[in-house]
């Protein structure tokens, strides 16, 4: 009556589960740092956005101001400030045009313009500065 026992050298083919939950978890971690690397690019080219169309708004404001004759060139006040609405991807944005001219000589002038608006609780500006003069 001799019973034998064979041992089966059985080769463990698979993860076990602590290696599975190991390997989600270091999955989980780095697509939550990608996710957050997209948002935070996404957020910076809508910032980018907004201020390169405050740039064309002061861009066109200042043209439009060169082009008037230079003895009529005043100073903005409240009642002639400009407020521009855009519409930027899904948002509304709204500028505040603001425009200074200083007397530099009887034939010369300088233009300043500041776009002024409002994203994500905080107050942005770009200003766009230029010289004019009527005997050039």
């Amino acid at each position: 009556m001799g019973a034998t026992v064979e041992t089966v050298n059985q080769k463990n083919r698979g993860f076990t589960l602590v290696e599975v939950l190991v390997a989600i978890v270091i999955l989980f971690i780095s697509m939550m740092a990608v996710l957050h690397a997209l948002g935070l690019s996404v957020e910076h080219n809508m910032k980018n956005i907004i201020m390169d169309e405050a740039v064309r708004i002061a861009e066109q404001r200042m043209n439009e101001l060169r082009n008037e004759p230079i003895t009529s060139l005043a100073s903005s006040t409240p009642l002639t400030k400009i407020t521009i609405v855009r519409g930027i991807r899904n948002t509304s944005i709204t500028y505040t045009v603001d425009w200074i001219v200083e007397n530099l000589s009887a034939d010369s002038r300088a233009l300043q313009i500041l776009v002024q608006w409002r994203w994500k609780k905080i107050d942005h500006q770009h200003t766009a500065t230029s010289i004019v003069s009527s005997g050039i």
